[in-house]
């Protein structure tokens, strides 16, 4: 996917980014909820990395005969034998990122380097925010995704709307980072959660009425140069009867031949994960884990090729989730407190796409 990169302004002033509001979505959660799985059943079958491969065939030799010998474009005893040529050679596979999540809260970025052995947290490294213009105003609901060349795309819900922003280069050694400001979606959309599908084409969760209902609810997609500010979309699904009264985070699913897809995905609400089919909002609730943030990272990006589910508590802390009875692992790392005293873990999760066929609608 091409993408549109534009300059920052020349004079960055701190993010303000206050990534919770009584007004915006339930931040009454303190701490990670690991509830009894029995409280949803999963369709899925038990995850176990598989491995294809074609075995027991041999290539046919060639044979030769010393009586006839051929020529470009002459005819032998064999018939016609045409030299082609050596054929073009097909582009390398583009590499694969390093395994690795994300999240943004206020006025930080915070990137997250996971072990490719076992896929636990090698390093946590926080990074500050600058933007011109700064984002005033009452601010919740922090929205944030990988696009499909490793930027970010990010929202903030400021005062009933959502306002964009993209990290073209985020940076993964602390240094400040310049946002480049996208302008606010249209018609004062509250978004609570961006996504971005096999394809590299974004989606936005509309919270509708408000952030504990499905009154309003809607899966929209990007379809002008969002990264040029046009910011036109489309609706994907009405989610007003969907299984989930609120969705604070979309992540990819985890197929029962433990490949990841993006749809059904894993859809967070306050704690509760459930299997969601983000363009019918039908699904399961498949129990208690984390708060707002979760994310899938691909089996392709480790050693032992065995996806992993994470998700982020209210206080900024990770843990690797089991993708069918949601088990918790210990506290792999903790994120930042914040100056403002603010709940740290406000926030959604991040992270690449791992080659995948869409289960979303094309157009």
């Amino acid at each position: 996917m091409t993408t549109t990169k534009r300059s920052a302004a020349t004079l960055c002033t701190v993010l303000a980014l206050a990534c919770n509001s009584p007004e915006g979505r339930d931040v009454s959660a303190t701490a990670v909820t690991t509830g009894d799985p029995s409280t949803g059943t999963s369709t899925t079958d038990p995850v176990t990395p598989t491995s294809t491969g074609i075995t027991g065939i041999t290539a046919p030799q060639p044979t030769t005969d010393d009586s006839t010998t051929s020529t470009s474009g002459t005819t032998t005893s064999g018939g016609p034998i045409f030299d082609l040529g050596s054929l073009p050679d097909m582009p390398p596979p583009r590499p694969l990122p390093h395994p690795q999540l994300w999240y943004s809260v206020e006025d930080l970025l915070v990137y997250i380097e996971l072990d490719k052995a076992d896929g636990s947290v090698a390093q946590l490294v926080t990074s500050n925010l600058l933007a011109d213009p700064t984002i005033a105003g009452v601010v919740n609901s922090c929205s944030l995704t990988m696009l499909d060349d490793g930027s970010l795309l990010g929202g903030r819900g400021v005062d009933g709307q959502t306002r964009l922003f993209h990290i073209p280069a985020p940076p993964t050694d602390g240094s400040d980072v310049e946002v480049v400001m996208l302008g606010d979606l249209p018609g004062g959309i509250y978004i609570e959660a961006l996504y971005t599908d096999c394809d590299g084409r974004v989606y936005l969760m509309d919270t509708g009425l408000d952030s504990v209902s499905n009154t309003g609810n809607r899966l929209l997609r990007f379809t002008g140069d969002y990264l040029a500010g046009d910011l036109a979309y489309e609706v994907i699904t009405d989610l007003m009867v969907a299984v989930s009264a609120d969705i604070d985070d979309m992540g990819p699913g985890i197929d029962a031949r433990g490949a990841v897809i993006d749809n059904p995905g894993f859809g967070i609400d306050s704690g509760a994960i459930y299997n969601l089919d983000y363009t019918t909002g039908t699904g399961t609730m498949l129990g208690m884990g984390g708060t707002y943030g979760i994310h899938s990272l691909g089996g392709p990006l480790f050693d032992d090729g065995i996806s992993r589910l994470y998700v982020l508590s209210v206080d900024a802390e990770v843990f690797s989730a089991d993708p069918v009875t949601l088990a918790l692992s210990p506290v792999l790392a903790t994120g930042p407190t914040l100056a403002s005293g603010n709940p740290p873990g406000d926030t959604g999760f991040a992270g690449p796409l791992t080659e995948c066929n869409t289960g979303f609608p094309q157009g």
